[in-house]
């Protein structure tokens, strides 16, 4: 089967919406995403990861500098002391089952070899393991912890899966892992970081306007900073009327909170009868935007508009 070209840097978060994984924004969950590529950039790394629980990012780990460590708010989450060595101990041993698997594939390259492994907790708080793999953006491979087998119709998958069977110990790891460590894991970041988990942090709003690309246009750029958690609305109104869509985004910070924004182009001279209102549960009531007064302030009040522009979601960003 031809293995498709690599895709640019999003396809690390693609694997959130591949089918029968867990939801993104189920704090329930533990999900490791694993990245690694057969020619990375001059000094880029060759294989990253980053450990999410439910949509919160807690750490990060590159095989440049070999070491598991806390991200964002988790920074302050109270561990034992040999926790981090354990997380590098297992993170050291992916990396090398990745770049290993990397070398058997001679042809059709370059490589982007991703995987999503963790767990979920059930209403019924029985754990689900998660161990799904994709080559170049597309699912190719899984994890059959029955079996203790990684399978999948691609020759490449049958390729990988000989090599990390010849492993000692690689499928008792795996199955460990999946079936015990990442259960215990997160039943432990669930009674020591409740407070992380429950964090609420509105956005700081900004509105401001450009001239557009066609004359007799501006542009609206409605922005939120440093918000948390990422699901964030954003709306435009005409004098008190839902306005039209325009293009959106929505990216992480390095603290663990996410920034957004929205547009909307617009008449010239008209920009003022237009206000940008964000819902967020961090708001106790939805804010109104409006562009800076002469006197150069932001104007802010409270809006009750419940007609959508753009929802931002987990899965939004990816």
């Amino acid at each position: 089967m031809r293995v498709p070209r690599p895709q640019p840097w999003w396809l690390a978060l693609l694997l959130l919406l591949l089918p029968g994984t867990p939801r993104a924004d189920n704090h329930r969950s533990l999900l490791y995403h694993l990245t690694a590529v057969s020619a990375p950039t001059p000094g880029a790394p060759a294989f990253w990861v980053s450990g999410w629980l439910g949509p919160q990012q807690y750490l990060s780990y590159n095989n440049l500098r070999a070491q598991a460590e806390p991200y964002g708010a988790w920074v302050w989450e109270s561990q034992v002391s040999w926790y981090w060595e354990k997380e590098t101990a297992d993170l050291r041993n992916k990396q090398k089952l990745f770049l290993e698997a990397l070398k058997t594939l001679e042809e059709g390259g370059p490589f982007t070899l991703q995987g999503l492994l963790g767990c979920e907790l059930g209403p019924d708080n029985v754990s689900v393991p998660v161990a799904t793999f994709a080559l170049n953006g597309e699912e190719f491979m899984k994890f059959d912890t029955k079996l203790g087998t990684w399978d999948g119709e691609w020759p490449e998958a049958r390729t990988i899966g000989s090599k990390w069977m010849q492993e000692p110990d690689a499928v008792n790891k795996e199955k460990t892992f999946l079936l015990y460590s990442c259960p215990h894991r997160l039943l432990g970041h669930l009674e020591r970081g409740r407070g992380n988990l429950e964090w609420k942090e509105p956005p700081s709003m900004r509105m401001k306007a450009r001239p557009g690309t066609a004359p007799g246009f501006s542009v609206l750029t409605c922005i939120a900073f440093s918000f948390y958690p990422p699901e964030l609305q954003l709306r435009f109104l005409r004098n008190g009327l839902a306005a039209g869509s325009g293009e959106s985004d929505i990216g992480p910070n390095g603290d663990g909170s996410f920034h957004a924004w929205s547009s909307l182009t617009v008449k010239s001279g008209d920009e003022h009868h237009y206000c940008c209102v964000v819902q967020h549960a961090g708001l106790a009531q939805p804010l109104t935007v409006e562009l800076a007064s002469p006197s150069g302030q932001l104007l802010n009040h409270s809006g009750k508009s419940s007609v959508s522009l753009t929802t931002f979601r987990p899965s939004a960003a990816d």
